[in-house]
């Protein structure tokens, strides 16, 4: 008779330890962050003024990537909530779930700059681009994901099915 073990997860410590309180602090200015691209959103005068035909396009491309940038913040927020609750549990999805939400991160960061960059080469008025959440993303991504493949202790930590 052979008797299957359940591995016993280890106790989240070391480097792993690191990795996840600084993907925590980088979700938590995220969602500062997101703060006032929200706020700015959710008034409706400055919609009505985007609805307008005789708005200008300078406007108009402002505010999508405005609220393009609000809704990478509130997918960041979210799924660091879902990867909590994964990592709270220990569970054996965690490291796959959290590398593609740092690709899934960078590659909109990505798409959301270079979409800025075409509307405003469109319009052909110089709109100053911020690149520092796409910065944030690459470096997140290309410490992140390496890390949590290729880590001994992450996966004898997460193993719960």
């Amino acid at each position: 008779m052979t008797s299957t073990l359940k591995p016993v997860p280890r106790l989240i410590g070391g480097w792993l330890l690191v990795a996840l309180i600084c993907l925590a602090v980088w979700v938590l200015c995220t969602a500062a962050a997101a703060r006032e691209p929200l706020e700015l959103m959710l008034q409706w005068e400055l919609l009505a003024v985007f609805a307008r035909h005789e708005t200008h396009g300078w406007y108009r491309i402002v505010i999508a990537l405005t609220g393009l940038d609000a809704l990478i913040g509130v997918f960041t927020v979210a799924g660091a909530g879902w990867l909590a609750l994964l990592a709270w549990r220990k569970a054996a999805r965690f490291p796959a779930q959290l590398q593609t939400w740092l690709f899934a991160i960078l590659v909109m960061r990505t798409g959301a700059y270079l979409f800025g960059a075409y509307l405003t080469d469109t319009i052909g008025v110089e709109i100053a681009l911020p690149v520092d959440g796409f910065v944030q993303a690459a470096i997140a991504a290309a410490l992140g994901i390496p890390y949590f493949r290729l880590s001994r202790r992450v996966r004898e930590t997460f193993v719960n099915a």
